[in-house]
This record gives structure tokens, C-alpha cells and sequence, in this order.
């Protein structure tokens, strides 16, 4: 029997195992980069990801989802509202015995939906040059590099998709 995928809302209990997700997925990727990427984890450990809820679910606009598989955490996701017409994915990240399965792209539509239905022209990342694999993601689905960008002293993109939102 395949597994089963669900994506859902976060719930406080899921705090803990979403941090473990964030930082281990990205010191898999770290490379030369080790001390910056550390650097980095613990800002995010302290900011946004402190309080998932206060950052992403208390605020309209915004949201936070987990991936489950077979019933266990295995990614994640957050959209931040940044203006009327803009959103920002945030924090996309999947465990890395579960990637290869699809999670990230299910993620990804997730959050285009969310931002469909806020009215969002359009939306915007940033993320890692590290990071091929998502680099691939994003513009396989539409999104296009606008910048270089650092995130966390490691060289990055910053990517935006615009939306086509309903009339």
C-alpha cells in the first residue's frame, strides 16, 4: 500500500519536530558553508520559528502547513503576507528520509492555493544557491530568479511567480 500524504494546518504540538525539519534540512545541505548555515538556524529558531503561531497562523494573510506521511511530520511550509498583492514562502523544508516523494511539490501547491484565495498577485522566496534541488522546484513551477540575495551570509535567489489569480 503507497503512503499516505496529508497536508494540514500546524498545530502547536508540531513545533518541535517542524525546528528538528528546518535545521536539519538545512545542514544537509551546508557544505563549506557549516558556520554560516548555523548562524542562520539559530536566527530562525529565534525569530519566526519561536512562534509558529504568532508569525503564521494568528496573522491574516498568513498560514503554516506540515506534510504527514503515514501519519508522521515529514515537511513543511509558511506563507507570509507582505502586502495586498504579495505573499512570501517561507521555510519550505522536507525531511530527508522523505524526499524524492513528491512533499515539497504538494507543499508548494498548497501554498499557491492559499495565496490564490487571499488575492495575491503574486508570490516570492528566497532561498540558498545550496539548495538545488528546490532551486529545480521553483522553476519547474513558474517561479523566476529577480535577484541575488543572501540569506544568512550564504549567497542565494530571490524568486517571484506571479499568480493568475481569478477574476
Amino acid at each position: 500500500m503507497p503512503p499516505t500524504l496529508t497536508i494540514r494546518p500546524f498545530q502547536s504540538n508540531d513545533s518541535g519536530v517542524v525546528r528538528e525539519i528546518f535545521a536539519q534540512g538545512l545542514l544537509d545541505f551546508a557544505g563549506d558553508y557549516l558556520p554560516q548555515v548555523n548562524s542562520y538556524i539559530r536566527e530562525s529558531l529565534d525569530d519566526d520559528l519561536a512562534d509558529i503561531s504568532a508569525s503564521y497562523l494568528e496573522p491574516p494573510g498568513s498560514c503554516f502547513w506540515v506534510a504527514e506521511l503515514d501519519g508522521e511530520i515529514k515537511g513543511m511550509v509558511g506563507i507570509q503576507h507582505r502586502s495586498d498583492d504579495e505573499a512570501e514562502l517561507r521555510r519550505m523544508s522536507v525531511a530527508g528520509d522523505a524526499r524524492g516523494q513528491g512533499i515539497a511539490r504538494c507543499l508548494l501547491e498548497t501554498a499557491e492555493e492559499f495565496c490564490r484565495k487571499w488575492g495575491y498577485a503574486r508570490v516570492r522566496l528566497i532561498t540558498d544557491v545550496l539548495l538545488e534541488t528546490a532551486i529545480a522546484l521553483y522553476r519547474k513551477n513558474g517561479y523566476r530568479i529577480v535577484a541575488d540575495e543572501t540569506s544568512g551570509d550564504v549567497p542565494g535567489y530571490r524568486f517571484v511567480k506571479e499568480l493568475n489569480t481569478p477574476e
